[in-house]
């Protein structure tokens, strides 16, 4: 067979074949990109919505990241469909089957690629039929470039929606602002903390120990901060705990030497002599302790001890020496002779000793307030309390104008409402005033001649601007109507209800203060009922608000007369407890805590520490408002015992 006849018909079938192959993909891409579109558009829209229902991103970020998405769906969906390989024979055996080609061509490419055996003459006849169906096939006819209609609309709705969802206001977009204002702060001040640190541990005038003392609290502060997803409180209350703890070394002690201090003083306290010495001794206060060892020495100058009291005194101090040793051996070594000059009734040697001491820790505070760790203590201190003070601000200003923004709506539909109160009072004075019934006399018997009918102008104008006491007094819509009118009255200057309520102005003074007060404050109800002089005959009148069906006048019923209150009563009411005086009070015997002579058994500075306990872990719980915790802290900071 020839050989040149089977490589043009494997070469033309083959590029018939290929063009078929870049027709079909064709095809699949009109349908199959929008559909990769589509699935970026749905992917945003479901990020829009979930982005308002609670805070995630704002619709920039959801416009950035729809396109994104959208694109690399749209071009994934095209790349797969262009770049997936595809065999001929496989392609010519979906050919044959798609084009009714009844397999025509993938037989010829098995014949010229010898798969399959064959007889010359058949397969020249097979190969020369095989082409002549391939070039008769009008495959654009069975390849269409068509989407489909319905999913082009339901991407444009798609698009829609999603426009409609970036466009219109999120609700939570102030909320996503404020959250991400407060993540910068809270990573802004973990990068001051952790600079602060790294000062620290380079500051060579600090001693290893004193590092790591300034450097416990701020890591402390750091770790919380680091936390993922860690509140705006707990971020503060980190901070405020380190910044409280740093000032402790703010006076140059180290808590080893301060708890010297304060277990001297425990030995000095309980006596009269050295109490203040205790006081001082415990805050630690070395210009305090030294004032008190001055008057100590003084003291002990000007009184006659008994040499009880001398062995006392000499036994206190030596305590306190013991346990200055370590931390301040100087002042240990004064005090002990000091105690060695009282035990040999040498008074004076006691004094100097006393003096030197007390000159001794003068200096010894002077240089701890100006000690490298007191300087380095109130860097990182100022350094935290910037940081806390910014921690606490941010985010703060969206919520201020929403706040704001809700304020101004509640008033808005405040003023709609006392408006429409107003127009509804002011109705229905004017038909009162023109039948002349009985509420005309109503609305002028709280008014007593011409400072009558200001001063009611005045209560009918403030109560219609004062929407607490129109709203509250719902109850009360006839008497607040009545003020309304109360006002319109004495403006006009009626001459009718105008004299004859100045002739009863003592008669109508009830029903003056009734009516103010049943506009005013929070919707008292004020006196249901008023009387007074009608303006027309002066004929005495007296109403309830009982509902009546004739428009006469009625009479008062004294059901419920508010005079009785306070008078007497006939039921007696048992309140329990025996009084041997028929006119006395009862007397009720009770148990008492035993302490006649009202003395404290608790020192202050004894409940202070627990106190103090108390109040850090209340700012650490997050309970408290932000803008709180610095008075809080600063007013507990006072109350320590000095």
């Amino acid at each position: 067979m020839n050989i040149t006849l089977f490589e043009q018909t494997t070469n033309h079938l083959t590029r018939e074949v290929h063009r078929w192959d870049r027709r079909l993909r064709l095809a699949e891409s009109v349908v199959w990109v929008p559909r990769g579109v589509m699935l970026g558009v749905v992917i945003g829209v479901i990020v829009a919505i979930l982005s308002r229902l609670r805070p995630w991103l704002l619709a920039e970020e959801i416009a950035v990241a729809t396109a994104i998405v959208t694109v690399i769906s749209g071009a994934g969906v095209a790349l797969a469909i262009w770049l997936w390989p595809r065999s001929v024979p496989r392609l010519a055996r979906h050919f044959d089957y798609r084009f009714a080609l009844q397999e025509r061509v993938s037989t010829a490419l098995e014949l010229t690629g010898g798969v399959i055996p064959y007889p010359e003459r058949l397969a020249e006849r097979q190969l020369s039929d095989a082409v002549g169906a391939a070039r008769r096939v009008n495959f654009k006819a069975y390849l269409p470039l068509r989407a489909r209609a319905w999913e082009l609309v339901a991407l444009a709705g798609l698009v829609a929606l999603l426009a409609v969802l970036l466009l219109s206001d999120n609700p939570k977009a102030d909320e996503l602002l404020a959250e991400r204002e407060l993540q910068g702060a809270i990573d802004e001040q973990a990068e001051a903390l952790q600079e602060a640190i790294e000062d620290i541990e380079a500051n060579e005038s600090l001693t290893e120990a004193e590092q790591e003392a300034l450097s416990a609290p701020l890591q402390e502060a750091l770790d919380v901060l680091q936390q993922p997803d860690i509140s705006q409180q707990e971020a503060v209350a980190a901070l405020a705990q380190a910044n409280q703890e740093l000032q402790e070394f703010s006076d140059g002690m180290m808590s080893d030497q301060e708890s010297a201090y304060q277990n001297a003083a425990n030995d000095l306290a309980g006596s009269e002599m050295t109490s203040d010495l205790a006081h001082a001794l415990s805050q630690p206060d070395l210009n305090a302790a030294a004032d008190a060892l001055d008057d100590m020495a003084q003291d002990v100058g000007d009184s006659d001890m008994s040499e009880a009291e001398r062995e006392e005194l000499a036994e206190r101090l030596e305590q306190a020496a013991d346990r200055l040793e370590e931390t301040n051996p100087a002042v240990a070594r004064k005090l002990r002779e000091a105690a060695q000059a009282l035990r040999e009734g040498d008074m004076e040697a006691a004094q100097q000793a006393l003096r030197e001491a007390a000159e001794m820790l003068r200096q010894q505070q002077d240089e701890l307030e100006n000690s490298p760790l007191s300087d380095a203590a109130e860097n990182a201190s100022e350094q935290v309390s910037e940081s806390q003070q910014e921690l606490a601000q941010a985010g703060q200003e969206g919520q201020q104008s929403q706040q704001s923004q809700q304020g101004q709506e509640g008033q808005s539909q405040t003023g709609e409402s006392q408006a429409g109160q107003q127009g509804q009072s002011q109705a229905g004075q004017s038909q009162t005033g023109q039948e002349g019934q009985p509420g005309q006399a109503q609305t002028g018997q709280s008014q007593a001649g011409e400072q009558g009918q200001e001063s009611t102008g005045d209560q009918g104008q403030s109560s219609a601007g004062e929407g607490e006491g129109q709203q509250a007094s719902q109850p009360g819509e006839a008497g607040a109507s009545a003020q309304q009118g109360q006002s319109q009255t004495g403006q006009e200057g009626d001459s009718q209800g105008g004299q004859n309520n100045a002739e009863g102005a003592s008669d109508s003074q009830s029903g003056a203060s009734g009516g103010g007060g049943a506009g005013e404050g929070e919707g008292g109800q004020g006196s249901d009922s008023t009387t007074g002089t009608q303006g027309g005959d002066g004929e005495e009148i007296s109403t309830d608000n009982s509902p009546q069906d004739s428009d006469e006048l009625q009479g008062y019923d004294p059901l419920n007369d508010p005079s009785t209150i306070g008078g007497q009563s006939q039921d007696v009411i048992d309140v329990g407890g025996e009084s041997s005086d028929p006119e006395g009070e009862p007397v009720r015997e009770d148990d008492f805590g035993p302490n006649p002579s009202g003395e404290s058994v608790l020192s202050y500075s004894g409940v202070y520490g627990n106190y103090q306990g108390v109040v850090s872990d209340a700012l650490e719980s997050g309970h408290i408002p932000l803008d709180q915790r610095d008075v809080i802290h600063d007013y507990f900071s006072s109350l320590e015992p000095e």
